[in-house]
Protein backbone atom coordinates (compact mmCIF):
# COMPACT_ATOMS: atom_id res chain seq x y z
CA UNK A 1 0.00 0.00 0.00
CA UNK A 2 1.63 3.29 -1.25
CA UNK A 3 2.12 5.63 1.37
CA UNK A 4 0.42 9.13 1.82
CA UNK A 5 1.62 12.38 0.83
CA UNK A 6 3.01 14.54 2.84
CA UNK A 7 5.34 17.23 1.63
CA UNK A 8 4.55 18.49 -1.77
CA UNK A 9 6.91 20.97 -3.72
CA UNK A 10 4.84 22.29 -7.29
CA UNK A 11 7.05 23.85 -9.55
CA UNK A 12 8.87 25.64 -6.69
CA UNK A 13 11.22 28.44 -7.30
CA UNK A 14 13.14 30.69 -4.94
CA UNK A 15 14.94 33.50 -5.08
CA UNK A 16 17.11 35.02 -2.07
CA UNK A 17 16.77 38.74 -1.56
CA UNK A 18 19.73 41.07 -3.14
CA UNK A 19 21.86 43.87 -1.03
CA UNK A 20 21.53 45.88 -4.65
CA UNK A 21 19.17 46.20 -7.84
CA UNK A 22 20.82 43.42 -9.77
CA UNK A 23 18.82 40.01 -8.49
CA UNK A 24 20.35 37.23 -7.64
CA UNK A 25 19.74 33.91 -9.50
CA UNK A 26 17.24 31.46 -8.43
CA UNK A 27 18.18 29.20 -5.40
CA UNK A 28 15.83 26.45 -6.84
CA UNK A 29 14.41 25.78 -9.94
CA UNK A 30 10.81 24.45 -10.65
CA UNK A 31 11.29 21.92 -8.12
CA UNK A 32 8.59 19.13 -8.41
CA UNK A 33 9.18 16.20 -5.27
CA UNK A 34 6.53 14.47 -2.58
CA UNK A 35 7.68 13.88 0.76
CA UNK A 36 5.66 10.80 2.03
CA UNK A 37 4.29 9.71 5.40
CA UNK A 38 7.12 7.63 7.26
CA UNK A 39 10.02 7.73 4.73
CA UNK A 40 13.36 8.45 5.36
CA UNK A 41 14.91 10.96 2.72
CA UNK A 42 18.42 11.91 2.77
CA UNK A 43 19.11 15.17 0.88
CA UNK A 44 22.77 15.56 -0.71
CA UNK A 45 24.54 18.47 -2.13
CA UNK A 46 26.82 20.97 -2.19
CA UNK A 47 26.97 24.13 -0.63
CA UNK A 48 25.05 26.45 -2.53
CA UNK A 49 23.21 23.19 -4.37
CA UNK A 50 19.40 24.37 -2.27
CA UNK A 51 19.60 21.66 0.27
CA UNK A 52 18.76 24.14 3.22
CA UNK A 53 16.54 26.25 1.48
CA UNK A 54 14.14 23.67 0.15
CA UNK A 55 14.26 22.89 4.46
CA UNK A 56 13.14 26.71 5.06
CA UNK A 57 10.39 26.32 2.50
CA UNK A 58 8.84 23.08 3.78
CA UNK A 59 8.42 24.94 7.35
CA UNK A 60 6.96 27.67 5.89
CA UNK A 61 10.30 29.56 7.41
CA UNK A 62 10.83 31.00 3.98
CA UNK A 63 7.72 31.44 0.81
CA UNK A 64 8.21 30.40 -2.54
CA UNK A 65 9.04 32.92 -5.57
CA UNK A 66 6.60 30.81 -7.74
CA UNK A 67 4.87 27.44 -7.43
CA UNK A 68 2.82 25.63 -4.34
CA UNK A 69 3.95 23.71 -1.18
CA UNK A 70 1.35 21.79 0.82
CA UNK A 71 2.24 20.47 3.67
CA UNK A 72 -0.29 17.46 4.61
CA UNK A 73 -2.69 19.51 2.40
CA UNK A 74 -2.27 22.89 3.76
CA UNK A 75 -0.80 25.93 1.89
CA UNK A 76 2.59 27.04 3.02
CA UNK A 77 1.42 30.13 2.32
CA UNK A 78 -1.59 30.52 4.20
CA UNK A 79 -0.20 32.38 7.37
CA UNK A 80 -3.01 31.50 9.58
CA UNK A 81 -2.10 27.47 9.08
CA UNK A 82 1.54 28.72 10.21
CA UNK A 83 1.45 27.14 13.54
CA UNK A 84 -0.26 24.23 12.26
CA UNK A 85 2.30 23.77 9.58
CA UNK A 86 5.08 23.49 11.77
CA UNK A 87 3.28 21.30 14.31
CA UNK A 88 3.42 18.82 11.25
CA UNK A 89 7.01 19.92 9.83
CA UNK A 90 9.87 20.48 12.32
CA UNK A 91 13.11 21.50 11.43
CA UNK A 92 16.56 20.71 13.50
CA UNK A 93 19.75 23.05 12.32
CA UNK A 94 23.06 22.35 12.36
CA UNK A 95 24.17 24.22 15.48
CA UNK A 96 22.18 22.52 18.31
CA UNK A 97 23.52 25.59 20.86
CA UNK A 98 21.30 27.64 18.47
CA UNK A 99 18.15 25.89 19.36
CA UNK A 100 18.73 25.42 23.15
CA UNK A 101 16.58 28.07 25.23
CA UNK A 102 15.82 26.35 28.72
CA UNK A 103 19.06 25.84 31.35
CA UNK A 104 17.71 22.21 32.35
CA UNK A 105 16.91 19.91 29.67
CA UNK A 106 13.62 18.76 30.00
CA UNK A 107 12.74 22.27 30.05
CA UNK A 108 14.29 22.53 26.68
CA UNK A 109 12.21 20.08 25.30
CA UNK A 110 9.04 21.24 26.90
CA UNK A 111 9.10 24.70 25.44
CA UNK A 112 7.83 24.08 22.19
CA UNK A 113 4.37 22.39 23.78
CA UNK A 114 4.20 24.85 26.13
CA UNK A 115 4.52 27.61 23.32
CA UNK A 116 1.61 25.66 21.89
CA UNK A 117 -0.60 26.16 24.80
CA UNK A 118 -0.36 22.23 25.59
CA UNK A 119 -2.38 21.23 29.06
CA UNK A 120 1.01 20.25 31.59
CA UNK A 121 0.17 16.90 32.19
CA UNK A 122 0.45 16.39 28.36
CA UNK A 123 3.33 18.10 28.08
CA UNK A 124 5.12 16.39 30.84
CA UNK A 125 4.12 12.74 29.18
CA UNK A 126 5.82 13.94 25.51
CA UNK A 127 8.82 15.11 27.37
CA UNK A 128 9.05 11.93 29.14
CA UNK A 129 7.99 9.77 25.68
CA UNK A 130 10.30 12.31 23.76
CA UNK A 131 13.62 12.40 25.89
CA UNK A 132 13.49 7.73 26.35
CA UNK A 133 13.01 7.82 22.40
CA UNK A 134 16.33 9.85 22.11
CA UNK A 135 17.92 7.91 24.48
CA UNK A 136 18.61 11.03 26.74
CA UNK A 137 15.71 10.80 29.43
CA UNK A 138 18.92 9.90 31.92
CA UNK A 139 19.85 13.54 31.43
CA UNK A 140 16.54 15.19 31.84
CA UNK A 141 17.97 17.65 34.77
CA UNK A 142 21.05 18.13 33.56
CA UNK A 143 22.66 21.17 32.23
CA UNK A 144 22.12 21.27 28.62
CA UNK A 145 25.48 23.33 28.04
CA UNK A 146 27.37 20.61 29.88
CA UNK A 147 26.19 17.77 27.26
CA UNK A 148 28.48 16.84 24.25
CA UNK A 149 27.39 17.60 20.72
CA UNK A 150 25.55 14.78 20.15
CA UNK A 151 23.64 14.53 23.10
CA UNK A 152 23.03 18.62 22.49
CA UNK A 153 21.71 17.56 19.18
CA UNK A 154 19.38 14.64 20.41
CA UNK A 155 17.67 17.16 23.00
CA UNK A 156 17.37 19.00 20.23
CA UNK A 157 15.32 16.58 18.11
CA UNK A 158 13.67 15.46 21.23
CA UNK A 159 12.22 19.54 21.60
CA UNK A 160 10.49 18.73 17.73
CA UNK A 161 9.82 15.50 18.56
CA UNK A 162 7.79 16.69 21.88
CA UNK A 163 5.84 18.99 19.72
CA UNK A 164 4.34 15.92 17.98
CA UNK A 165 5.34 16.27 14.32
CA UNK A 166 4.46 13.74 11.72
CA UNK A 167 8.29 15.11 10.05
CA UNK A 168 10.95 16.35 11.35
CA UNK A 169 13.59 17.86 9.14
CA UNK A 170 17.57 17.91 10.51
CA UNK A 171 19.49 20.39 8.45
CA UNK A 172 23.18 19.21 8.62
CA UNK A 173 22.53 18.00 11.66
CA UNK A 174 25.77 16.25 12.51
CA UNK A 175 27.93 18.57 10.51
CA UNK A 176 30.09 19.84 13.84
CA UNK A 177 29.77 16.78 15.48
CA UNK A 178 32.91 14.42 16.46
CA UNK A 179 32.18 10.32 14.62
CA UNK A 180 30.35 9.17 18.14
CA UNK A 181 28.08 12.45 18.30
CA UNK A 182 27.56 11.11 14.73
CA UNK A 183 26.42 7.88 15.50
CA UNK A 184 24.49 9.07 18.44
CA UNK A 185 22.11 11.22 16.20
CA UNK A 186 21.56 8.51 13.30
CA UNK A 187 21.16 5.99 15.55
CA UNK A 188 18.13 8.49 17.10
CA UNK A 189 16.91 9.07 13.77
CA UNK A 190 16.50 5.55 12.00
CA UNK A 191 14.78 4.45 15.31
CA UNK A 192 12.10 7.79 15.17
CA UNK A 193 11.96 6.39 11.83
CA UNK A 194 11.43 3.14 12.19
CA UNK A 195 10.11 2.49 15.26
CA UNK A 196 8.04 5.42 15.81
CA UNK A 197 7.00 5.49 11.64
CA UNK A 198 8.19 9.61 11.94
CA UNK A 199 9.04 10.87 8.26
CA UNK A 200 12.53 12.03 8.68
CA UNK A 201 14.11 14.05 5.98
CA UNK A 202 18.01 14.26 6.42
CA UNK A 203 20.06 17.07 4.82
CA UNK A 204 23.85 16.12 4.59
CA UNK A 205 27.37 16.04 3.51
CA UNK A 206 28.45 12.83 4.50
CA UNK A 207 27.50 9.96 2.00
CA UNK A 208 27.65 6.86 4.43
CA UNK A 209 24.43 8.75 6.27
CA UNK A 210 22.77 8.92 3.08
CA UNK A 211 23.50 5.21 2.24
CA UNK A 212 21.07 4.24 5.51
CA UNK A 213 17.79 5.74 4.03
CA UNK A 214 15.05 4.60 2.17
CA UNK A 215 15.58 7.59 -0.72
CA UNK A 216 18.47 9.64 -1.86
CA UNK A 217 17.57 13.02 -3.71
CA UNK A 218 20.87 14.91 -5.05
CA UNK A 219 20.92 18.80 -5.66
CA UNK A 220 22.87 20.50 -7.82
CA UNK A 221 22.47 24.02 -8.84
CA UNK A 222 19.12 24.57 -7.46
CA UNK A 223 17.77 21.46 -9.20
CA UNK A 224 17.14 17.99 -8.40
CA UNK A 225 19.43 15.92 -10.67
CA UNK A 226 18.59 12.69 -9.23
CA UNK A 227 15.68 10.88 -6.78
CA UNK A 228 15.65 7.53 -6.15
CA UNK A 229 16.59 4.04 -3.72
CA UNK A 230 20.05 4.44 -2.66
CA UNK A 231 21.27 1.66 -4.53
CA UNK A 232 20.17 3.15 -7.74
CA UNK A 233 21.75 6.75 -7.10
CA UNK A 234 25.14 5.77 -6.08
CA UNK A 235 25.42 4.31 -9.23
CA UNK A 236 25.07 7.41 -11.80
CA UNK A 237 28.90 8.15 -11.01
CA UNK A 238 29.01 10.88 -13.47
CA UNK A 239 26.35 12.59 -12.36
CA UNK A 240 27.22 12.66 -8.28
CA UNK A 241 30.56 13.90 -9.69
CA UNK A 242 29.20 16.62 -11.87
CA UNK A 243 27.17 17.80 -8.84
CA UNK A 244 30.33 18.27 -7.05
CA UNK A 245 30.00 15.04 -4.74
CA UNK A 246 31.76 11.19 -4.08
CA UNK A 247 30.52 7.94 -3.54
CA UNK A 248 30.24 6.58 -0.11
CA UNK A 249 33.92 5.23 1.08
CA UNK A 250 32.85 1.58 0.01
CA UNK A 251 31.09 2.56 -3.47
CA UNK A 252 34.58 4.51 -4.30
CA UNK A 253 37.11 1.66 -3.35
CA UNK A 254 34.37 -0.93 -4.98
CA UNK A 255 34.72 1.42 -8.65
CA UNK A 256 38.26 1.82 -8.65
CA UNK A 257 38.95 -2.06 -7.94
CA UNK A 258 36.54 -2.56 -11.09
CA UNK A 259 38.41 -0.16 -13.22
CA UNK A 260 41.54 -1.77 -11.93
CA UNK A 261 40.49 -5.28 -13.11
CA UNK A 262 38.90 -6.61 -9.99
CA UNK A 263 35.39 -8.83 -10.76
CA UNK A 264 33.37 -6.96 -8.51
CA UNK A 265 29.59 -6.12 -8.77
CA UNK A 266 28.11 -2.57 -8.99
CA UNK A 267 25.82 -1.31 -6.54
CA UNK A 268 28.32 -1.60 -3.81
CA UNK A 269 27.53 0.80 -0.97
CA UNK A 270 28.59 -0.49 2.76
CA UNK A 271 31.79 -1.78 4.17
CA UNK A 272 29.63 -5.66 4.33
CA UNK A 273 29.01 -5.79 1.36
CA UNK A 274 32.28 -4.22 -0.15
CA UNK A 275 34.19 -7.42 2.16
CA UNK A 276 31.61 -10.40 1.31
CA UNK A 277 31.85 -9.13 -2.51
CA UNK A 278 35.59 -8.95 -2.13
CA UNK A 279 36.31 -12.18 -0.94
CA UNK A 280 33.49 -13.92 -2.96
CA UNK A 281 35.50 -12.05 -6.03
CA UNK A 282 39.55 -13.38 -4.67
CA UNK A 283 38.09 -17.02 -4.02
CA UNK A 284 37.23 -17.38 -7.75
CA UNK A 285 33.48 -16.46 -7.95
CA UNK A 286 31.89 -14.11 -10.31
CA UNK A 287 30.57 -10.86 -9.66
CA UNK A 288 26.86 -10.28 -10.79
Amino acid sequence: MEKATLIRFSDVSYRYESDNETPLPLALKNINIDIKKGEFVAILGHNGSGKSTLAKLANAILMPESGKIYVNGMDTSDESLEYEIRQTVGVVFQNPDNQIVATIVEEDVAFGPENLGIEPSEIRKRVDEALKAVGMYEYRFHEPHKLSGGQKQRVAIAGIMAMRTDCIILDEPTAMLDPKGRKEVMAAMRKLNKELGIAVVLITHYMEEAVAADRVIVMDSGRIVLDGAPRDVFSNEEIIEKAGLELPESAKLALLLRRSGVNLPSGILTAEEFIEAFKFSVSGGAAK
